[in-house]
């Protein structure tokens, strides 16, 4: 099996914050060759260990965008409920977890209505489905767009964040629909691949280059699509994904929020309606390691409860992508229902 070894890791981290850089803007800022980090990149590529992707930040109507639903099993039924909820296009991310709840999904719909018949009549009608918990994401705080995975110093750090910044712009509004005509083509390419050039584009789209520039600047310009360089969990420091069910009063969530986004582990926030109103996902080295995040949370962060926690023992998707037994991309994508639908960080 390969490992990761130094330079990927730096790769991965240059990538992480500025994933449509051009090789040789990176190879400047890295010092070394625009051929190298192309080479290294393919190979990273070919065998599933990181990939770019891109998803859309268009909300669905009525602001009814993401949900997370934890789903509880009949005995041994859980790895095949994973597999064939990964084929459905609007449940973007499956994960199986050691807890009574053991499957907890990610879904994307484009309207309440949507989301209540998958909710309420689909998932229910599953064969093995015992109960079906569901949490409507009322805000994204923080995605895994912003985590690192470490592999730059300080100052090659910097020398990559000085370069143009392309989309990610999360704290812009958005301007642009990515899945309406003309650019949805160019929406669903760069979500298989968030480094296509505007030539890989028009070669894949059949239209004149010039076209696609013009239409591949307005998309990328309205900050419509988050870019994410993800890479494959198992082959990291951080194998062990925790999730964290907080209760947090109303007031103090946005200190919390502040305090979590300088806390390296932490991949996920989000605010859900419920008792347990913010949802954050750690990455972790250890399992002491994942106890210490409880201990941080609940001491730094009081009065901050932890109301539940799951620890993640298999990614099954992620993003749309389907993943091997170490979070590797095995290549099959899951296109996301366009529309008007959101995908979000998990």
């Amino acid at each position: 099996m390969r490992t990761l070894d130094e330079e990927d890791f730096s790769l991965i981290h240059a990538l992480q914050l500025r994933p449509r850089a051009t090789w040789t803007q990176l190879a400047g800022a890295l010092g070394t060759t625009p051929s190298t980090l192309s080479r290294r990149w393919d190979q990273l590529r070919a065998d599933g260990s990181a990939w770019v992707m891109a998803y859309p930040r268009v909300q669905g109507l009525h602001g009814n965008q993401l949900a997370i639903a934890e789903i509880s099993c009949v005995s041994g039924h859980a790895s095949g409920l994973a597999r064939e909820l990964a084929t459905w296009p609007t449940v973007v991310t499956v994960e199986e977890s050691a807890r009574e709840y053991s499957l907890v999904v990610t879904i994307v719909g484009l309207s309440l209505q949507d989301l209540a018949g998958l909710i309420l009549d689909d998932l229910p009608g599953l064969p093995g489905v015992l109960g079906v918990r569901t949490h409507l994401v009322a805000k994204a705080h923080i995605d895994a767009s912003s985590w690192r995975i470490g592999g730059l110093d300080h100052q090659r750090a910097q020398a990559v964040s000085r370069l143009p910044l392309t989309g990610g712009a999360e704290d812009r509004p958005v301007t642009l629909n990515p899945w309406a005509d003309p650019h949805v083509d160019l929406a669903r390419a760069l979500a298989e691949d968030g480094r296509r050039t505007a030539a890989d584009l028009a070669r894949l789209t059949d239209r004149p280059l010039s076209t696609v520039r013009r239409q591949l600047g307005h998309l990328l310009s309205s900050d419509a699509l988050t870019f994410r360089c993800e890479v494959a969990q198992g082959l990291t420091a951080a194998p062990i994904v925790v999730q964290w069910w907080c209760h947090v009063p109303i007031t103090d969530v946005p200190a919390c929020v502040s305090h979590l986004r300088t806390v390296p582990s932490v991949r996920q926030v989000v605010s859900i309606p419920g008792r347990a109103n913010l949802l954050v996902s750690t990455w972790s080295r250890s399992a002491s390691d994942a106890m210490g995040m409880q201990q941080r949370l609940e001491h730094d962060l009081a009065p901050l409860q932890v109301v539940d926690s799951a620890v993640i023992l298999r990614q099954v998707k992620r993003l749309g992508w389907m993943l091997d037994h170490l979070g590797r991309n095995t290549g099959v994508f899951v296109p996301y229902t366009a529309g008007g639908r959101v995908s979000d960080g998990s």
